[in-house]
Order: structure tokens, then sequence, then C-alpha cells
């Protein structure tokens, strides 16, 4: 599963998200959703490499515990 899918599952739009987690750059939600893609854009991050407060909130923005997020990411 990837972040996208997680957050469309969760009916979140990148700017939903965004605004959830209080962050100002739509960017790096962008760029952690590109890392699945391939080819993989330059501009792509591996959405593992992540603060821990930045995985909790999203996981939280997505309704799901930060063990299911961080599980879901390596699907």
């Amino acid at each position: 599963m990837t972040l996208k899918s997680m957050r469309e599952q969760a009916g979140l739009t990148q700017q939903d998200l965004l605004a959830t987690i209080r962050s100002h750059s739509i960017s790096r939600i962008w760029a952690w959703e590109a890392w699945d893609r391939s080819p993989r854009p330059r501009t792509a991050r591996d959405p593992h490499i992540m603060s821990l407060s930045t995985a909790a909130s999203l996981s939280r923005a997505l309704g799901i515990s930060l063990d299911d997020f961080w599980h879901g990411l390596d699907k």
C-alpha cells in the first residue's frame, strides 16, 4: 500500500492531509507519494525517512495506527 492509496482510502486530498498535519509544503506530500512511481522522479522522497512526529501526525490524519501506517508503506 502506498501513502497515496492510504490517503485516498481515508477520503483525503493532498491539501486535506497537508492541513491536518499542519504543514505548508504540498511538495512534501507529493514527494512521498511519488516514491512508488516508476520511473521514480528525482524529487521523490522515501516515506520511510521522516520524523516520528510526522509519521504519527500522518497516521492520525489517516485514521490508522502508527504501526498500520508504517507497515502499510512496506506493502
